[in-house]
């Protein structure tokens, strides 16, 4: 998650609920305002982390000392970049992201800033939601609080459609962009998130904001643990023939006219398997991005293909955009990928990897998107799924602090047991200096 605070408000005394003039530090995750916190706020938060996480917090960022006296403009914007900095230097440290402490604090926030912002509104007691299908199936859920978080809507939303709790660790919820009859990726939803709040205020920005339920791991080999049941079977059903229309124009193949034949027959197990075979089957497309052509260093557009552990470029040919113009195909490997970081300005948003071109070579790669911050969700998840490979083959990465039934959410995607989170915090392989041509 890449935390923010972009800019500040000054709240005056006659607006303060205690007749107090204060500021506000408008916080952003991944881009989007969140919350707006008070300086006071955030330092009883560090407090709390302090006393339970004494070890965690060793690695922390310095949190900005008090003040005796009022701050001037130039201090105000010290504080609010050194907040900045301690911000993202908890969200970085994963024992701290999963302990239900922070999630509590920052849903809580998110409330409490809707509340200080809409004059005399209050919470519905119950509100209904609509949940989409990647083939814009909606399903209805009803009589829910308002104040449910992300994981009391997944909960919800798997019963709705008789979904069994053993099959809930494969999925989740997004937001999608709804637009001229097709759904495209915008973010998974964090558990320390209202979805009430996020999707009215996405809605005010942008009004196909939609959330949708569909798969979420990225090991395909998962879905032959889902293929037998007959619900989670649809399910994948629906993704895979999302994901065909998503890769057609990538990858021409004389597959689709057997797979028309398996639809019209309704040979659903048959045409998953052989959707399997797709090469983009399971990936995430992300058109509008750009990236320096590697043979040529020109900034050309290009459309990025996120999935099977590597990120895929596909330059269009003269930079015109038409059916299979494609000049050129980079791919990635997420196995090499040393480190990565988002870069968010006002004239720009990217991610840069440093990438093993060669042996005992790294180069930073750039790719532009406004995408930035969910490629890389989807490589922390890719690489969390790989590193979890080698203490348990069997399963998807999942889990929970404490041995029960309801689902845990992190950030939309699978989350980590406690000795995961531990073992990838502790990772010495750069240390050890082991692999070259896999890092």
């Amino acid at each position: 998650m890449y935390f923010s605070i972009p800019d500040t408000t000054e709240v005056s005394a006659k607006r303060s609920s205690n007749q107090q003039a204060h500021t506000l530090f408008n916080i952003h995750i991944n881009g989007i305002h969140h919350c707006s916190l008070r300086y006071s706020q955030l330092h009883a938060f560090h407090d709390e982390l302090q006393r339970s996480f004494p070890v965690s917090m060793i690695h922390i960022q310095p949190f900005p000392p008090k003040k005796i006296f009022s701050l001037s403009l130039r201090e105000t914007d010290e504080r609010r970049l050194l907040l900045e900095r301690y911000l993202q230097s908890v969200v970085q440290h994963k024992s701290l992201v999963a302990s239900s402490y922070v999630n509590d604090f920052f849903f809580n926030a998110q409330r409490e800033t809707f509340l200080n912002e809409s004059i005399n509104k209050t919470f519905p007691e119950k509100i209904n939601f609509t949940i989409h299908l990647l083939n814009q199936h909606k399903i209805t859920i009803e009589n829910l609080s308002a104040n449910d978080n992300t994981s009391k809507l997944l909960d919800a939303c798997a019963n709705k459609i008789q979904l069994d709790n053993e099959y809930l660790t494969y999925f989740s919820l997004f937001f999608y962009e709804q637009k001229n009859n097709q759904l495209s990726i915008i973010r998974p939803l964090f558990s320390f998130e209202s979805p009430h709040l996020s999707l009215e205020k996405a809605l005010k920005t942008n009004g196909n904001y939609c959330l949708v339920f569909k798969r979420t791991y990225w090991d395909l080999s998962q879905d032959l643990k889902l293929i037998d049941n007959r619900r989670t079977r649809n399910l994948l059903f629906i993704q895979s023939q999302y994901d065909i229309e998503q890769s057609q124009d990538l990858y021409p193949s004389d597959i689709y006219q057997q797979l028309k034949i398996l639809f019209d027959n309704n040979s659903l197990k048959e045409y998953i398997l052989l959707a399997r075979t797709s090469k983009f089957y399971g990936y995430i497309i992300l058109k509008e991005c750009s990236i320096n052509d590697l043979t040529t260093n020109k900034l050309s557009q290009c459309i990025l293909a996120i999935g099977n552990n590597e990120l895929v470029s596909y330059l269009y040919r003269d930079d015109k955009k038409k059916t299979n113009s494609f000049a050129k195909e980079f791919s990635f490997k997420v196995t090499r990928i040393r480190c990565w970081k988002v870069n968010w300005t006002k004239q720009n948003v990217n991610i840069s990897f440093e990438y093993l071109v060669k042996k005992d070579t790294l180069e930073w790669i750039t790719i532009h998107t406004e995408q930035a911050a969910l490629v890389s969700t989807c490589l922390q998840s890719m690489v969390d799924e790989i590193l979890a490979k080698t203490t348990d083959p069997t399963s998807p990465v999942q889990v929970s602090d404490s041995p029960k039934t309801q689902s845990n959410i992190t950030n939309g995607l699978p989350t980590r047991s406690k000795s995961d989170l531990d073992r990838l915090n502790n990772n010495d392989l750069f240390d050890r200096g082991d692999g070259d041509d896999d890092l």
